[in-house]
């Protein structure tokens, strides 16, 4: 059976690097100065070493003071706090000064680490921390924005993608940069949980199309998990992707199929009928489901026959029976893929020859559909290819919304 993706993620690696090309430039100023306001319940007072290194800080946001010298001047203030936290590691003003330090210096990451043990020491200086840390969240995406435009460092860029979901869980562009190159990098392990996070919350506005794509991307980097889950008998596990998909798309007919295949290979019979009876609903012309579906009321049949249950067994033969034949259908459709550009989608796919007479026209109407309905439908003729032969086919479809999927009917 064919567990081939046929959706493909609607964003490539350049086009988001393009998007990010407009990251916020103002990220680049360095960090604050200012005395020391705050008096900590703890009893701790400034250390020499902070009290030093505040007064570097304070010179280097002089607006006198010629930008080429003011990296050294936070630097020395790093240094400074440095020797302190050596010399008291449980002084709340050593680590305020080297967080204000390495923000000067565009060390994201440890200015972060620096303010939170800061008010872990210290809550009483939130008021002074707050507004800081949540200035670091605009320089990781700078940073992230530098590492994957201008040094083509995925890894870096990826870092600081999910440093600054960390400094504001609102942040969906940082949550979803961090989880598609890590996808591009072949790195479920975190790109999967990121995926699932963004398909959890609440569906987007029809004209937030940024935040469409990202839900788009992040169902297909799922079923391209679930598909390599169920190749390596991983089932329980591509199943559980595949219901994180079907919550947040229902019809969605990749997830439905793939989710009846790790269901007919778990054995799971009654789970397994109704999710088949979806696909067929949606995908007509599956001859592999038909297949799926006939196992699972014959597997019933057996099951009610074993406990003695004659009505039972014979509704379950009795349905198994009436389950379209491949053979007899007028054709089988497969590799169906959908690539949307702007307003237009096309869908292109395959036929395989069964019942109908090589040469005869089969008419196909898709629809395509989003998780808010019904988005574009548009038909296709094929000439019938003569029995187990194929014939490719596409078509263009105008939309009116952004298509996470299809479903199709054989129409006179």
């Amino acid at each position: 059976m064919n567990t081939k993706n046929g959706l493909r993620l609607a964003l490539g690696a350049a086009a988001v690097a393009t998007m990010l090309a407009g990251g916020d430039a103002a990220a680049q100023r360095g960090g604050r100065g200012g005395s020391f306001s705050t008096t900590c319940a703890s009893g701790a007072r400034p250390s020499t070493q902070a009290t030093s290194g505040q007064g570097f800080l304070n010179r280097a946001i002089l607006p006198m003071i010629p930008a080429p010298q003011k990296p050294g001047l936070f630097q020395q203030a790093a240094d400074q706090a440095t020797q302190g936290i050596a010399a008291d590691a449980n002084n709340p003003y050593n680590y305020y000064v080297a967080a204000q330090a390495a923000a000067g210096l565009n060390q994201v990451a440890r200015a972060d680490s620096m303010f939170r043990r800061t008010l872990e020491l210290c809550p009483e200086f939130a008021g002074e921390v707050t507004p800081q840390r949540a200035e670091l969240g605009p320089r990781a995406m700078e940073a992230a924005r530098v590492a994957i435009a201008e040094q083509h460092d995925t890894t870096a860029a990826i870092r600081n993608w999910e440093l600054a979901a960390q400094l504001d869980s609102s942040n969906a562009d940082a949550t979803f940069y961090a989880g598609y190159f890590s996808f591009l990098r072949g790195d479920q392990a975190r790109a999967v949980p990121i995926f699932r996070r963004l398909l959890s919350g609440p569906a987007p506005a029809a004209a937030d199309t940024d935040a469409i794509q990202r839900r788009v991307a992040a169902m297909g980097g799922l079923l391209d998990a679930a598909a390599k889950a169920l190749n390596a008998n991983q089932n329980q596990q591509a199943a559980d992707l595949l219901q994180t998909v079907l919550a947040a798309d229902p019809n969605n007919r990749n997830a439905l199929y793939y989710h009846s295949l790790a269901l007919y290979k778990m054995q799971k019979w009654a789970d397994l009928l109704p999710v088949a009876e979806k696909v067929m609903r949606v995908d007509p012309l599956n001859g592999n489901e038909a297949l799926v579906a006939f196992a699972a009321h014959r597997a019933l049949a057996d099951e009610a026959k074993a406990r003695n249950q004659t009505q039972a067994e014979q509704g379950h033969r009795m349905a198994a029976l009436r389950l379209p034949n491949p053979d007899s259908m007028q054709v089988t459709v497969d590799n169906v893929q959908l690539g949307t550009d702007g307003a237009t989608t096309t869908v292109r796919g395959q036929v395989k020859g069964a019942a109908a007479r090589a040469g005869a026209p089969v008419k196909l109407q898709f629809t395509l559909t989003s998780p808010s309905g019904d988005v574009g439908t548009a038909t296709v003729t094929v000439a019938a290819p003569a029995r187990d032969a194929t014939a490719n086919f596409e078509v263009p479809v105008t939309t009116t919304g952004y298509p996470t999927s299809y479903r199709y009917q054989l129409v006179p």
